[in-house]
């Protein structure tokens, strides 16, 4: 079984060696598409970066601390 496994990766590693794929479009052009998309993202984000106030009610503001508040957290 070990002779198959190293047999096909000898057969593996010679095609990689002649050559790789072509990409189908410039290396540098899939950074511009990376920081586009992020960007895009980032404009999303700050799009909806007020929507929290404006939908809260008006005595929403006054949490209760969580911390100590349940049954048990005197010890």
């Amino acid at each position: 079984m070990s002779t198959t496994v190293l047999a096909a990766l000898s057969g593996i590693l010679a095609a990689a060696a002649e050559g790789g794929r072509e990409l189908p479009m410039p290396t540098w052009l899939y950074g511009i598409i990376a920081f586009a998309l992020l960007m895009s993202g980032l404009a999303l984000v700050w799009a909806f970066r007020g929507t929290a106030q404006k939908w809260a009610h008006e005595g929403d503001d006054k949490v209760t601390p969580f911390h100590g508040t349940h049954p048990g957290a005197g010890h």
